[in-house]
């Protein structure tokens, strides 16, 4: 059974978080692969023609495995994260703590899950490094400088995508552990993601034979 369906059939989505990079790439590399392919298919009616083709497939396996299918969804009673090749499903009411940084942090049962394709952009993290520099300066001339260069700055107070998926995530959280009044949330479930893997490992097996003909 796959990691999202942790109840019986498969529970509709309460919300779907998009990656957060990767997305343009990922759809630019399967446009490539797609059309890398219908050429072969269409012009070249060779043994290299085919390896071309094989090896086009495979590339676009892998960039769907790594720049697309990578994201957060959360269901009635589950936060699910799908990473690579390997899915995990969280109770929501056994989430402890939800973080971004470069990816997204679910921290629970004592232990950290990872979703690789929410994250926040490097120049978040460049203001919260220099936010930090400047509260070591603490009232010195430097960090006075700094903190009228920072109130100089245009007004930035809507909220950022990671930190809505944060939020939102923390909502559905406290609804559950209230709907719950202290009874067992369950536990973590993680998956292989066995269709993905038996694509990738049947391209791949196809590339390689076809340096044997």
């Amino acid at each position: 059974m796959r990691a999202a369906q942790a109840d019986s059939g498969r529970p509709r989505p309460v919300e779907r978080f998009k990656p957060t990079g990767g997305a343009l790439l990922g759809w630019t590399g399967l446009v490539c692969a797609a059309v890398a392919v219908g050429y072969c298919v269409s012009a070249v009616h060779t043994v290299t023609g085919l390896r071309v083709a094989l090896g086009a497939v495979v590339a676009a396996v892998v960039i769907w495995l790594t720049q697309l299918r990578p994201r957060a969804t959360a269901y009635p009673h589950h936060l699910v994260l799908q990473n690579v090749v390997r899915d995990t499903a969280i109770p929501l009411g056994a989430i402890e703590e939800v973080s971004v940084r470069q990816s997204l942090q679910v921290y629970a049962q004592d232990k950290r899950h990872v979703c690789i394709g929410i994250g926040e952009p490097l120049r978040e993290e460049l203001k919260r490094r220099r936010r930090h520099q400047q509260s070591l300066l603490g009232s010195s001339r430097w960090g006075e400088f700094a903190a009228r260069a920072e109130r100089a700055a245009p007004d930035q107070t809507a909220m950022s995508y990671p930190t809505f998926v944060v939020t939102r995530i923390e909502e559905l959280v406290d609804e559950e552990k209230r709907s719950l009044a202290g009874r067992d949330p369950g536990r973590v479930n993680r998956a292989w993601a066995w269709p993905e893997l038996a694509v990738l490992a049947g391209t791949g097996i196809a590339f390689v034979a076809s340096f044997l003909i």
